[in-house]
């Protein structure tokens, strides 16, 4: 096996713990230039805040580009009330019932300021927010709150104000094992990052046939607007996301150790040729592909195969439950993937 499952792991460890909310993504960039450094010919930034790898190949004919994301979904405050309870809302596809009450880290300019995401107290009436919950309605991010038990005045002292990140509170992002799966916040996409570091490790010593850029993108959680501008800037015709996608009965896909395939999602087709080409290298190593037909969903090639950035776009994406919030992901799902990407890079055949 030419991927290392050891490292493999210990990477995704790594990269889950940090945090990389979309448009504040440093604490992610020191760790994927970390990664970077052993694999690449070059590296560098875009004016997107992209993290770009170059990987010479053989030829510089036909390159071909494979991305995944760095930031993650989280919150942004809307306001702080005068109370000092701070409103919310999300960045990225984040539901309420998702996190519920839990820790979280509002990113401040002088360091991480604790707090709880709260709906209060659940024994009362109809008057208070918890009240309405429990008659059945809904539950929005209107009605909840982070809870720092500061006051207004020492939230404005320390630069907590409208347009400040929120995430996951860093102690609830440790990977977590469950039988053969492994389960996480942010394994979307950091399961990503990691695998196509791994494809990179081997690639920097084993030339591929053409060259090859790696991809960690930024904002992809709001539109995939760091892909759409590092795609048009390269010379690729060519880009494969590698991204976490739903396993669900709808789809016909399950959490196993077999990639799921896109080749529709909501932003448009996935190209067939692509497809066809890896349902013959996951054969040749052992294992299947799922293709699924997605709604409420896009990729980073997708999206900037729409805006007209890159001419062919595919995905090769590791079945997940409970996506966008604690994820559960088949490990060999994620090691097939690293396996089926790396094997896609060194002969596109197309």
């Amino acid at each position: 096996m030419r991927i290392d499952t050891e490292r493999l792991y210990t990477t995704l460890e790594k990269l889950l713990s940090a945090h990389a909310p979309s448009g504040a993504e440093a604490e992610m960039d020191v760790l994927v230039n970390e990664f970077a450094a052993p694999i690449s010919d070059a590296v560098w930034q875009d004016a997107a805040d992209n993290i770009i790898i170059h990987i010479k190949g053989e030829s510089d004919e036909r390159p071909v580009a494979a991305l995944s994301h760095k930031d993650e979904i989280a919150l942004i405050v809307k306001r702080v009330d005068p109370d000092g309870k701070i409103r919310v809302r999300p960045l990225g596809g984040l539901h309420p019932w998702a996190l519920g009450e839990s820790p979280v880290e509002l990113m401040a300019p002088d360091g991480l300021c604790p707090g709880v995401l709260s709906i209060g107290a659940k024994h009362v009436s109809e008057e208070s927010p918890a009240g309405l919950l429990k008659t059945g309605q809904p539950l929005t991010w209107e009605q909840m709150w982070i809870e720092t038990r500061l006051t207004a005045e020492e939230l404005a002292q320390r630069g907590i104000r409208a347009g400040t990140r929120a995430v996951i509170a860093r102690k609830h992002k440790m990977l977590w094992r469950l039988g053969d799966s492994i389960c996480g916040y942010n394994l979307d996409c950091r399961a990503g990052l990691a695998a196509i570091f791994e494809a990179g490790m081997y690639l920097r010593e084993n030339r591929p046939a053409q060259d090859v850029y790696l991809i960690a993108s930024s904002s992809e959680e709001i539109g995939g607007h760091g892909a759409t501008y590092a795609l048009a800037q390269l010379p690729v015709e060519t880009a494969v996301a590698v991204d976490i996608a739903p396993a669900a009965a709808e789809y016909g896909t399950i959490n196993s150790g077999d990639p799921i395939i896109g080749v529709r999602d909501s932003r448009g087709l996935y190209d067939e040729r692509i497809i066809s080409r890896f349902d013959q290298l996951a054969t040749k190593h052992g294992f299947a592909i799922q293709t699924a037909v997605l709604t409420s969903y896009s990729s980073d090639s997708t999206i900037a195969k729409t805006s007209g950035s890159v001419g062919r776009a595919a995905l090769i994406g590791y079945p997940g439950d409970n996506t966008h919030g604690y994820e559960i992901c088949s490990w060999d799902g994620i090691v097939n993937t690293a396996q089926l990407l790396l094997a896609y890079l060194e002969d596109p055949a197309i």
